[in-house]
């Protein structure tokens, strides 16, 4: 089949460069209620994403249009030939600066897991053992799980000769985790990863367990108006993802960020300083890639130091763009750990925040906020869960006291400190 999209891709007229995306997924899941296994279920599918570029002219000026469409393996020649002309000619429409594709490359590294050695239907037995272990509490159980487990195999070809490939095996396992208190409550969790590790699931269950236990005999969050605010947990990693987000190139070119190169992206600041890498390799993560979507190799690359931003990171087009060089798209990152422990960080009244029933950041203004799910409140002397209510604040005001934890996390995407202490965070309550 790739033999096939290449020959008609090379044999069609007004094509300047081209982009294939082989993926082939190969996948088992299983669905729970309660403990009991409700289905069962197999997939293998094979896809081509196809990507034509087109240099064009008008009224003088030079452009580089684009489009993408997908072919199945069961097309026949004609068909892909009727896909690709319509590519073309709707990339016809699209006026972007001209820009290079990507070049062949070698990465600095190589994704492994466990995962990859064996039958993923002989792993997902065991992952689900395990999901299940820690499902003995009394006031907390796991209402219904999905465990999805995929193995990916990418291959990515260009028409400057970029012929990669690679594969990762995925595992996504959805909860639904319920509790009686004064009335039933329910929590979503997801867990994404690449790797496993004995031990490491049960772990994060036994937490979501007793969490909801505490989340059914919480209080009404205090109208405390302003407060020292600890985010813990996964909010920690979707607040600092903000300062990743603004040091791409296409954020910095469509003048979405402000950040600049060679300058501190908090300000003046009396808390930590930020230290910021950007990973390809990360052990376990859900997104751990050698080479990004346009198939530019990738390497590990350190974009914050100390609160200062060292480099913009992203693509072949946004980077030729800013004219710096391009590290490729690179989904994971790191931040160094802080100077306090989580003990230190709560020495103080404060609110303490694990779950929210949504959590934003806007990328542009710094505004975040979300409603507590889940939380506890010290007030100096006595510490109660809470839920309800919300928090609300911006990042550029409360930067200068920015703490985090010397207690690590690894999610999804991201490994660093637990925790991260804020001070002056908008509180409103319900009590």
């Amino acid at each position: 089949m790739l033999k096939k999209i290449r020959d008609v891709l090379e044999n069609t007229s007004d094509v300047t460069d081209w982009k294939i995306v082989e993926t082939i997924k190969e996948g088992h899941e299983l669905y729970f209620i309660k403990k009991e296994l409700d289905m069962n279920r197999a997939k293998r599918v094979r896809y081509y994403e196809v990507t034509v570029y087109r240099d064009f002219e008008l009224k003088g000026k030079k452009f580089k249009g684009s489009a993408s469409t997908t072919i199945h393996p069961t097309m026949s020649r004609e068909e892909i030939k009727r896909r690709i002309e319509e590519s073309i000619f709707a990339a016809g429409f699209v006026r972007n600066r001209p820009y290079p594709i990507a070049e062949p490359s070698n990465p600095s590294g190589e994704i492994s897991s466990k995962l990859q050695k064996g039958d993923i239907s002989d792993w997902i037995v065991e992952i689900a053992s395990e999901v299940f272990s820690p499902d003995k509490m009394e006031s907390a159980f796991l209402n219904s799980t999905e465990i999805y487990l995929t193995k990916v195999q990418t291959h990515i070809l260009n028409s400057r000769g970029v012929d990669a490939y690679f594969d990762a095996v995925r595992t996504f396992i959805e909860l639904i985790v319920a509790a009686q208190g004064k009335e039933e409550v329910e929590l979503y969790h997801q867990l994404r990863f690449s790797d496993y590790e004995p031990g490491s699931i049960s772990e994060r269950i036994a937490e979501f367990l007793e969490e909801t236990s505490e989340r059914a005999r919480a209080k009404p969050t205090p109208a405390l108006k302003s407060s020292t605010v600890l985010q813990v947990s996964e909010p920690v990693e979707e607040f600092l993802y903000y300062y990743v987000i603004n040091s791409n190139a296409k954020a910095v070119y469509e003048k979405i960020s402000s950040f600049k190169a060679g300058k501190s992206v908090q300000g003046n600041f009396t808390g930590d300083g930020l230290t910021i890498t950007l990973d390809p390799f990360m052990t376990g993560s859900y997104y751990s890639a050698p080479y990004d979507h346009d198939g530019h190799a990738l390497k590990k690359e350190e974009i914050i130091k100390d609160g200062m931003l060292l480099k913009y990171w992203g693509d072949v087009r946004y980077s030729h763009y800013l004219g710096v060089e391009p590290t490729g798209n690179i989904h994971n990152f790191s931040v160094q750990l802080g100077s306090h422990s989580l003990e230190e960080l709560r020495d103080e009244p404060h609110l303490e925040i694990t779950s929210f029933s949504a959590f934003n950041v806007d990328s542009i203004t710094g505004d975040f906020g979300g409603e507590i799910r889940l939380g506890w409140y010290f007030d100096g002397k006595v510490k109660h869960p809470i839920t309800g209510g919300s928090i609300s604040g911006n990042i550029n005001e409360i930067q200068k006291e920015l703490y985090l934890s010397k207690e690590t996390q690894k999610t999804k995407r991201y490994e660093g400190p637990k925790a991260v202490k804020l001070k002056g965070v908008t509180v409103a309550g319900i009590e």
